[in-house]
């Protein structure tokens, strides 16, 4: 179901948010067959609900206005990357709009106090952008103290996030934006980089660029994932990756508008998966009330291009009446609510299909599709995991389930993913042999661009340009997909 569109004045989000002028908000929530869900004593029931929304502002252009931005560069480097750092630096400088507020952290150079302002050096936090900051920048990174060579660095990842809130505190600018380049040299201790991260909520985002072979991508993934970014490898050419870093960082953005959802009693969230602009698990930030979960998900296209999300609850349904229309979450968006409704079904009558919608108002997938979908990625992550670690049995495993799914859902990538791995013997019964040992550097960068590979190629599959017939699968009644070739329920090949 939609909700109607609403346009409604916000003001500034503190850190993190968008600009001072009207926004509108779309919200679908919709769930497959909501007649058919049967109730099995004793046990959770698993119940599907694709969401989709979208947040406009009403504004122009591509770029956010530069008197709104506070921009902080923090270069968590080693000594032996000094010269490719410069030449990076005064490409970003070189693409930071006129008018932003910025300032570069650097490494405490072998201080043992952690990363420190380098730029602006004067008691000010922050430069303005004009041409006379960006050339003493560019000039000051020359002498900017960075890590010792194979020095340990303290604090971790942590303390760059901690001294980016210090900052961003101390600014008037509306939209925060971090860009963190690390060679891997940091290291981090798991609770309290996820005690950081929960401080940071939804101040500022972050982008982050990895370079060199030795980071670890499990951290770099879990900052952006927290802090609404994208993680990508740096590659041979660190310069245009920092500058095209720099121009991501200043678009133009909307408030950060989080996706809540309340449950009633006896439901739980067993996940809540953002597919597009990217693919992403979402975690939800602190409980901010009884079975109200608040997820931060990746910034909204100000063009109000809609974000799209899988939400999957576990349900008991004991003493729920049968056949009568029940809610069991609501989800909100702003000042839009949705409801997540569904019938028992009373097994003494027919199971009649529920009759699949043709309005536009329903997406395009059903919520069957993107769960498979969700778990193709999921087992591609896993089997990755496994190959760097080199356990064949498991990688194979897992590689061979993502071959399997990919093969019903017609998702061409993966298996030219898998593929560059090793060989795929059988693609549908999910055969699969790696070839080990992998190249470790290649599976963390595969790793670290898995969510935006997956949201891209899904405009790109072999599928593209092809018309199928849309209509329910003969052999278990399914609904099809555009596009699909095999039923994602029953894996009969569609005509």
């Amino acid at each position: 179901m939609r909700s109607p569109a609403e346009q409604v004045s916000t003001a500034p989000s503190p850190g993190g948010g968008g600009t001072a002028v009207p926004y509108t908000t779309r919200l679908v929530v919709h769930v497959d067959e909501p007649d058919l869900v049967q109730r099995v004593p004793g046990e959770p029931v698993r119940l599907l609900a694709q969401v989709k929304a979208a947040v406009l502002d009403g504004g122009e252009g591509d770029h956010a206005d530069p008197g709104q931005l506070a921009l902080i560069i923090a270069l968590d480097l080693a000594e032996q990357r000094r010269e490719r750092m410069v030449t990076a630096m005064r490409a970003a400088l070189t693409a930071m709009p006129s008018g932003v507020s910025f300032a570069v952290v650097t490494a405490g150079g072998g201080r043992g106090d952690g990363p420190v302002r380098y730029y602006p050096a004067g008691p000010g936090s922050w430069a303005p952008a004009d041409r006379d900051h960006r050339v003493n920048a560019a000039f000051a990174m020359g002498a900017a103290p960075l890590a010792v060579d194979g020095a340990p660095r303290s604090p971790g990842y942590e303390g760059w996030l901690a001294e980016a809130r210090r900052l961003f505190a101390g600014s008037d600018r509306p939209l925060c934006r971090l860009l963190l380049v690390t060679d891997g040299g940091t290291g981090y201790e798991d609770a309290a980089l996820t005690a950081q991260l929960t401080e940071c909520g939804t101040e500022f985002t972050c982008e982050v660029i990895a370079v060199g072979t030795g980071w670890d991508y499990q951290p770099l993934v879990r900052i952006v994932s927290r802090l609404r970014g994208t993680a990508d490898a740096a590659g041979p050419d660190l310069a245009a990756a920092l500058a095209e870093a720099v121009r991501r960082a200043c678009r133009r953005a909307v408030p950060a508008l989080p996706v809540e959802v309340t449950v009633r009693p006896g439901v739980s969230i067993e996940s809540f998966v953002q597919f597009k602009p990217q693919y992403l698990q979402l975690a939800a930030g602190p409980p901010s009330g009884p079975h109200r979960h608040v997820f931060p998900v990746l910034p909204w296209d100000p063009a109000g291009a809609d974000s799209e999300f899988l939400l999957a609850l576990h349900v008991d349904g004991t003493g729920d009446p049968l056949g009568e229309l029940l809610q069991f979450a609501m989800v909100s968006l702003g000042p839009q609510q949705e409801a997540v409704t569904a019938r028992w079904r009373d097994p003494s009558l027919p199971p009649a299909r529920t009759a699949p919608s043709t309005s536009d108002e329903t997406p395009g997938d059903s919520s069957r599709v993107l769960d498979s979908r969700s778990r193709m990625i999921a087992h591609l992550g896993k089997g990755l995991k496994y190959l760097k670690a080199g356990r064949r049995a498991d990688a194979e495993r897992h590689l061979g389930q993502a071959a399997a799914r990919a093969h019903r859902l017609d998702e061409e990538w993966v298996l030219a993913e898998i593929a560059a791995w090793g060989d795929i013997h059988d693609a549908a019964a999910g055969s699969v042999r790696v070839s080990l040992p992998a190249d470790a550097h290649r599976v963390s960068v595969t790793l670290l661009r898995l969510g935006v590979r997956s949201a891209a190629a899904r405009t790109t599959s072999r599928t593209a340009g092809r018309q199928r017939s849309v209509g329910p699968c003969t052999e278990c009644g399914e609904q099809a997909a555009p596009g699909a070739v095999y039923c994602v329920r029953c894996g009969k090949q569609l005509s």
